[in-house]
């Protein structure tokens, strides 16, 4: 397998979004009208960390796996700042971050394969029925997802990881495993124990 290593402007945020999500920003700072502005000028995009809970180090502050995105639509919201939509594209592996004058943060990224499609078994189909309930109730979800991949545990594992009100920590415990397998026993567990 060939290793790519890449680097990307980073956005450090408490959400997180996996390869196949979608999720909507407001941009505001100027550092981060930049990152949009660069991500738009070419199709490498830019990477998406989740913070770390704590963190001694202000430059590091962001856990180890991320994701890159690409930005696939924009707007001007009702208050007049830059609303974009990104979609994950792939994960990433974090080696080394330095920040420029402005305080916007890059990082020397190592590309990870995605989790590769996988046929959800009948015993987690319920973790399907419930994100289809999810989208039902949420139009903002919805509008993201007008084609939910009902058959692809892989990609329904990872919309339920970017819901769930999970520690950065405990995500990534299961965000950085090589398949959904890890994802697919804790959410068939949790989310049937929730809605029992």
């Amino acid at each position: 397998m060939t290793v790519v290593k890449d680097t990307l402007p980073l956005f450090p945020l408490s959400a997180h979004v996996l390869p196949g999500g979608k999720m909507q920003l407001r941009i505001f700072e100027s550092r981060y009208i930049r990152l949009v502005k660069e991500a738009c000028q070419s199709d490498v995009g830019f990477g998406v960390c989740m913070l770390k809970k704590r963190s001694a180090n202000s430059l590091v502050n962001m856990l180890p796996i991320g994701t890159r995105v690409q930005v696939v639509d924009f707007e001007q919201t009702a208050d007049g700042l830059l609303g974009i939509t990104v979609e994950g594209v792939e994960r990433f592996r974090l080696e080394r971050v330095f920040m420029e004058d402005d305080g916007l943060k890059r990082g020397e990224v190592t590309c990870l394969p995605n989790w590769r499609p996988c046929e959800l078994p009948n015993a987690s189909q319920h973790l399907f029925d419930g994100l289809c309930e999810l989208y039902r109730r949420y139009d903002h979800l919805a509008e993201l997802y007008p084609q939910p991949m009902a058959n692809d545990a892989s990609w329904i594992c990872q919309r339920w990881l970017e819901l769930l009100p999970l520690s950065a920590e405990d995500k990534l415990l299961l965000v950085e495993q090589s398949d959904c397998q890890s994802a697919l026993k804790f959410l068939t567990d949790t989310v049937q124990l929730k809605t029992a």
